[in-house]
């Protein structure tokens, strides 16, 4: 095969990828809502916690589940990414609602 056809083809295997990587990408949604947590919205699977919101097991990241005060509150605002192809996400933002930045 000549260095040509060698680098038609790699190119076309490049902008096949690129054009995968993007349309994965493109399927990402961020959702910001008010949620009311309760205990039956946490679940633990193999050390790693997750939040149920909207029928989606979210990966719950260890310092937004160190923030949950269920005994004291249970509305909470929550920021979470999903790809809409297979229906993954995580939190990326738990805060009290209401709460303000200025308060600790």
């Amino acid at each position: 095969m000549s260095r040509s056809k060698l680098f038609v083809i790699f190119l076309v295997f490049i902008l096949v990828g690129v054009f995968a990587a993007g349309f994965y990408t493109f399927n990402d949604a961020l959702v910001e809502k008010t949620v009311k947590i309760d205990e039956q919205n946490i679940v633990e699977k193999n050390g790693e916690y997750y939040l149920l919101i909207d029928e989606r097991e979210l990966i719950l990241p260890k310092k937004y589940y160190d923030k949950i005060e269920l005994e004291k509150y249970n509305e909470y605002k929550v920021k979470y990414v999903y790809n809409r192809l297979n229906n993954d996400g995580e939190v990326v933002m738990l805060k009290r609602y209401g709460e303000q930045p200025w308060v600790k």
